[in-house]
């Protein structure tokens, strides 16, 4: 099978840690209480560039389920259409030789405050992690 070309957003986030975390933040049964802390070393999350992460998540259909759309802007410019963070992470780990998650390919489902916070902080980190490297 031939690894699924890249976008830039999905090359991107191929440089954070997206696709490894992705499948963790989908697990309901795991300790969010133990992971989360409500405190943050670094509250900003502005960057000396003009580069935009925009993400917006949808709650719900029933399940509490996260949808995740992801786009960057640079200069106020949309650079490229939003895309789905289940399907990139998927596609990365394509990209890289693993094997196929099983499917349906999951999104978070958001069963606690604790695993709230902690899968938003994450997300945050990775979105951070994007627009400090897009334009290099």
């Amino acid at each position: 099978m031939t690894s699924p070309a890249l976008s830039p957003l999905a090359r991107a986030l191929a440089r954070t840690d997206l696709a490894e975390n992705w499948y963790r933040w989908c697990d309901a049964r795991r300790d969010w209480a133990a992971e989360a802390t409500g405190v943050y070393d670094e509250d900003s999350l502005l960057t000396a560039s003009g580069v935009v992460c925009s993400q917006t998540v949808q709650l719900g259909r029933g399940l509490n389920s996260q949808e995740c759309r992801l786009a960057v802007l640079a200069s106020g410019e949309r650079q490229g259409e939003p895309e789905m963070l289940h399907s990139m992470a998927r596609a990365i780990r394509l990209s890289r030789g693993e094997p196929e998650p099983d499917p349906p390919y999951p999104r978070p489902i958001i069963g606690s405050r604790g695993q709230l916070e902690v899968v938003s902080r994450e997300i945050v980190d990775v979105l951070g992690q994007v627009a400090r490297c897009w334009a290099s």
